[in-house]
């Protein structure tokens, strides 16, 4: 008996830890209180990321070409460079991250290196996944490594980190997001 009872505990253990990295449902955004701006995107389709913008990973490997999304987004004033993010709210995983853009845009594709630009993936199972796309207005470049593209990270996190920098909670001084959505087998969504 108990040994059903401690097989038990296990699986459901199991089960909770399971569910819990498919959907952490901790997605938290801290409030900068800094002006919004503007963020627009041709890479998204009626909601929709294009699967261009997927990665080709095996085993949740449907198509795509992994490439970064279009972007384009309003000059700020005082910003020396724009981040630009892109982060999986329902399995909290850091897709992209680059600190060094002086352009207001960036054309599809820009970006398909691994360690900096991996695709929308998610699990067969999964279900339909929200991301966010974010670009931040910044005065100082980060001089270290913030997060690595993986499940390691906090938004939150990510966020506060990249305020900080040079010592002061003001590096951003304005933001803007879209929000997209994957959903492994998504092939309904064709790149232009």
């Amino acid at each position: 008996m108990k040994k059903l009872f401690l097989f038990g505990l296990i699986l459901l253990s199991s089960i909770l830890i399971f569910t819990g990295c498919i959907n952490s449902g901790d997605f938290k955004d801290p409030d900068l209180e800094v002006p919004s701006i503007s963020v627009t995107s041709s890479s998204i389709v009626d909601g929709k990321l294009l699967t261009a913008t997927a990665a080709a990973r095996k085993p949740n490997d449907p198509i795509g070409l992994n490439q970064s999304p279009a972007l384009s987004w309003e000059a700020v004033e005082g910003a020396s460079y724009y981040t630009l993010c892109l982060f999986d709210e329902d399995a909290n995983w850091l897709h992209w991250f680059v600190t060094d853009i002086t352009a207001t845009s960036i054309e599809q594709g820009a970006y398909t290196a691994p360690s900096q630009y991996i695709g929308p993936y998610p699990p067969q199972s999964g279900g339909k996944h929200t991301y966010r796309i974010e670009v931040f207005a910044i005065k100082k470049q980060p001089n270290d490594t913030i997060g690595k593209l993986d499940g390691q990270n906090s938004y939150a996190g990510l966020v506060n980190h990249l305020n900080q920098v040079g010592g002061h909670s003001d590096n951003i001084i304005a933001r803007g997001h879209l929000t997209a959505t994957y959903e492994n087998g998504d092939y309904n969504v064709i790149p232009k």
